[in-house]
């Protein structure tokens, strides 16, 4: 319950719960658990509401929430190295990949379509750039920019990965 509040602190851009994050290195697995829990509930809430019930299966499950969580941790990991590498910040990367992952919470809008999911997917961009403000220690403009290459970073990967498959349905 305590992931939660703080959580629900941090998406909401309270600079106070990133502070508190920030100390604690038993948030981590709660980050964890937390970007787990979201991407199982979106999962199968979208899965329920445009296709429904019987379509939904452990694996496609599974699938998804392992997609969620490699995209949490590049997110972060490419965020942290900008904001450390490129712009002089500090800080250590599971301090970023914790404050990242309390910053999911508004991913939870796309249940409910398409327009919400991007609105939630926006209000958790910008809930990671306080993060990556305060876990790194540099001002907004630098965190607005690591948190952007960090996005572009895992839109390119995920491109990539789709490629093949692409290629693939095109010729059959």
């Amino acid at each position: 319950m305590r992931a939660l509040r703080r959580a629900v602190r941090a998406s909401i851009l309270d600079r106070r719960a990133h502070s508190e994050l920030f100390f604690d290195a038993d948030a981590t697995a709660d980050a964890v658990l937390l970007v787990a829990a979201i991407s199982a509930v979106t999962y199968a809430a979208s899965v329920v509401r445009i296709i429904g019930f019987r379509f939904l299966t452990i694996t496609n499950l599974l699938e998804y929430v392992i997609y969620g969580l490699i995209a949490w941790l590049i997110l972060s990991a490419a965020t942290w190295f900008v904001a450390t590498r490129l712009f002089g910040g500090s800080g250590q990367m599971q301090t970023m990949i914790r404050l990242h992952g309390h910053c999911e919470l508004p991913l939870l809008l796309a249940i409910f379509g398409d327009v919400l999911g991007g609105i939630g997917l926006a209000w958790s961009l910008v809930a990671k750039i306080v993060a990556t403000s305060e876990a790194a220690s540099i001002d907004t403009a630098k965190s607005v920019a690591s948190v952007l290459v960090g996005f572009a970073l895992v839109l390119l990967i995920r491109l990539v990965f789709r490629l093949p498959f692409l290629v693939l349905g095109s010729l059959f």
